[in-house]
């Protein structure tokens, strides 16, 4: 799996610098380190749309991004890519200056590029300030010393009688300006003029000390605004809960995604993953899938040809002559990504044995191999099943790019689908959501959240009522709602409203016809919730089976839009034991990593549960009997 946040446009991606970056990258530079020092660069279809999306340009030439994060597993060489961007960044025209004319060309060291009109052409940062990131004071670190074999033994070696002087612990650039690495006790000291930084292994920098440094720089990077500065942060998944840099950049990507921020951050977040259920990865084939799917094209093909992954999980062989494979694929075609490619290096028999190795953490492998989070051990749903669950990516991702992504949902909800809904509310603390289940699949979809936002907006915040009330009532009217369970507190005089108003055309309600047709007292009806909770958990763990068959749901189904603002929400949730089972809550009452949209959407679960079971025999008249909680 991908994550791109935000999705870049293709009229961006046009207006990047990339294509040139590319060139003049595969031209100059070399590996740079072991075992393949003198080859030349080429880089992989996924590793040149990195670049082209990294260079996007608006419309009057500025870089879109300031920050850059890439994640990618073990052995993907993030820092050879970071290295060679280093160079790009200190010795060729890096910065935008004038879209090109008819004919223009650009010549360096015996090479020409031709631009193509229209094309973005470059300038020469005046000083280029460049620093690479260590972790310790005693190291230069892998990304330096691609650099200073490239200034030394590769063909830009050859610029050394023009004012290139490479060292061991600094590099003068000939037109002025320098490449050093930076360690915590320098970078401290404020002062610095940086033009790019490149941070490496960010889910390594968890002490005091490296995070002083991180955000020491990354503050400085502010001092050149006629450099147009940047910083590029590579990573392999970090461990939960270490607090690293790479641990807050992901909450900040997160956040956005689920827009509690507002993108004035200018992040490009490009996280490259695999899922495996935990059981799963004994079965050999099914691991080396999810390796293919991990690594991407770093894989290096067995047949010497370039493969795509489809939406399907199918790897396809592309046509060198068309690029696309039998069946009309491209790169270009939604939810295609590329697979194992003749310029990958990756050996996948590698990680594997790393995971069949007895002495071996899975945890660690999942992390370093597969590039994905490992969940807590008092997690609701493994993280693992929740990503096998989500279900119309690519369909989202299209909205996202439309800037639309609230109302996705609406592209595959039918107003005649039977739904459910479910309602947990808050006033001025935590959040408060409202979400619908189809009934024929269980497909879950966030319709309507609003969340205390970080920073100062949270002061005096408060839900808008009015706004739900009038949500409810708008799907009430559009929807074919069969169902709808509420968790009461502390909406119970807008409940009872809802209840008035709606409860001749509900099917059931949630305690039989003793009770009324809306409200969920999940502050009393413990053992309800907690079966509801367990039959999702059990059903996340087998595979969605869509069907368009209203009369006949299956019942085990479950699924997840992929609204990541619902996605997060069921990933926060955490289970705490009780004497008759287990319910979920927060990580701690006052954590920032709210769960409303999860309960919401289990309530809405819970009445697709008895609208199927309905079917099967006639609804109890139950009785609340009370029990000690």
């Amino acid at each position: 799996m991908h994550d791109i946040i935000p999705k870049v446009t293709n009229a961006q991606r046009q207006r990047s610098m990339g294509f040139f970056a590319i060139w003049w990258i595969e031209t100059f530079c070399v590996v740079g380190s072991e075992p393949a020092w003198d080859t030349p660069i080429r880089f992989t279809p996924e590793y040149a749309s990195f670049i082209i999306n990294v260079y996007a340009l608006d419309e009057k030439g500025r870089r879109l991004f300031d920050r850059v994060f890439l994640s990618r597993p073990k052995g993907s060489n993030k820092s050879g890519l970071a290295g060679v961007l280093g160079l790009f960044e200190g010795l060729a025209p890096c910065r935008f200056d004038h879209w090109a004319e008819e004919d223009e060309t650009y010549t360096f060291c015996g090479q020409t590029y031709h631009y193509l009109p229209g094309e973005p052409v470059g300038r020469m940062i005046q000083g280029p300030n460049i620093m690479c990131l260590a972790t310790a004071e005693d190291q230069t670190g892998n990304v330096y010393k691609v650099i200073q074999y490239n200034c030394e033994s590769g063909p830009l070696s050859q610029l050394r009688g023009y004012g290139l002087d490479p060292g061991a612990t600094r590099i003068a650039l000939p037109d002025g300006g320098s490449i050093q690495p930076g360690t915590s006790g320098a970078a401290s000291k404020d002062g610095g003029k940086q033009t790019f930084i490149i941070a490496d292994e960010t889910h390594l920098y968890t002490t005091t000390k490296l995070h002083a440094m991180f955000d020491t720089v990354k503050r400085n990077i502010r001092k050149r605004a006629d450099a147009d500065p940047w910083i590029l942060e590579t990573t392999t998944m970090f461990r939960p809960g270490e607090d690293s840099v790479a641990e807050a950049t992901f909450k900040l990507a997160q956040a956005v995604a689920e827009r509690k921020v507002k993108h004035q951050q200018r992040v490009l977040f490009d996280h490259r993953y695999a899922n495996l259920r935990l059981e799963d990865i004994s079965n050999e084939k099914k691991l080396e899938h999810a390796l293919i799917e991990s690594y991407g094209s770093a894989a290096k093909s067995k047949d010497g040809k370039d493969h795509l992954l489809l939406p399907d999980g199918r790897m396809t062989t592309v046509n060198p002559e068309t690029g696309k494979d039998d069946e009309g694929h491209s790169l270009a075609s939604d939810g295609v990504e590329p697979g194992p490619s003749k310029d990958g290096w990756m050996d996948l028999e590698q990680p594997k044995r790393e995971f069949y190795d007895p002495g071996t953490d899975i945890g660690n492998s999942v992390r370093y191999f597969l590039n994905n989070l490992t969940s807590t051990t008092d997690a609701w749903i493994p993280e693992s099943d929740i990503q096998s669950h989500i279900e119309y990516k690519n369909m989202f991702d299209g909205a996202e790019c439309d800037g639309n992504p609230e109302d996705a949902w609406m592209n595959v909800i039918d107003p005649e689908d039977k739904i459910t809904l479910g309602f947990d509310g808050s006033i001025s603390d935590d959040s408060t959501a409202l979400v619908g289940c189809r009934v024929r699949d269980g497909l879950l979809f966030l319709i309507k959240l609003e969340q205390k936002p970080d920073g100062p907006g949270r002061a005096g915040w408060r839900v808008d009522r009015d706004a739900f009330d009038g949500k409810v009532k708008w799907m009430m009217e559009r929807y074919n709602v069969t169902a709808f369970f509420a968790d009461v507190n502390p909406w119970e005089s807008m409940i009872a409203s809802w209840e008035a108003q709606f409860s001749d055309r509900l099917a059931i309600g949630p305690r039989g016809r003793s009770s009324g047709k809306i409200r969920f007292f999940t502050n009393e009806w413990y053992r309800n919730l907690y079966q509801t909770l367990s039959t999702m958990e059990n059903n996340f763990k087998f595979d969605w089976q869509p069907t368009q068959d209203e009369s006949n749901p299956i019942s085990g189904d479950i699924a997840l839009f992929p609204d990541p603002r619902l996605v997060n929400h069921f990933r926060n949730a955490r289970r705490r034991d009780r004497s008759f089972g287990y319910l979920i809550f927060k990580e701690t009452p006052n954590s920032p990593k709210k769960i409303d949209a999860a309960m919401a959407g289990t309530l809405a679960y819970a009445a697709r549960m008895k609208l199927v079971a309905q079917g099967e025999e006639p609804e109890p008249d139950d009785q609340f009997i009370p029990f000690q909680f």
